[in-house]
């Protein structure tokens, strides 16, 4: 149990701060250069917190528990990445299908971020779970 609640907590933490840093200085311009009026001018907060809760129990389900299962920061790693591949992309490539504005290299972009905010957060999380639980990963 301590090791599933290290990890979370670490998850939260890495995923929120690598995510904050990405919309904070790249992103926010990339997107707004590109699909800029398809933005709103403030962010609707409650579907922005919504999305990370039930994002980060997706990565704690499907990946979280595999990585700390086998003790592999890689296993999360590569579980992660793919989780954020197949979220971002469907929320990317629907867009693409529906709205006139969408951008391909958006599209590229953002499921390129995904998969990597997804899999390092992932892979910090399984190896701090283990370390300080002092269960080798």
């Amino acid at each position: 149990m301590k090791l599933h609640v290290i990890a979370c907590a670490v998850l939260v933490i890495c995923f929120s701060a690598l995510d904050f840093i990405w919309l904070g200085t790249v992103a926010f311009p990339f997107y707004e250069a590109r699909i800029g009026a398809l933005l709103l001018a403030e962010p609707e907060w409650s579907a922005a917190f919504s999305f990370y809760g039930l994002y980060l129990i997706g990565i704690y389900v499907f990946v979280i528990r595999a990585g700390l299962d086998r003790r592999s920061a890689r296993i999360a790693a590569l579980r992660g990445a793919g989780f954020g591949l197949f979220a971002y992309g469907t929320y990317d490539l629907t867009n693409m299908a529906t709205l006139a504005g969408w951008s391909w290299a958006v599209v590229a972009v953002d499921m390129v971020w995904g998969m990597f905010a997804t899999g390092l957060a992932s892979a910090i999380a399984v190896l701090a779970a283990c370390r300080l639980s002092s269960r080798p990963a």
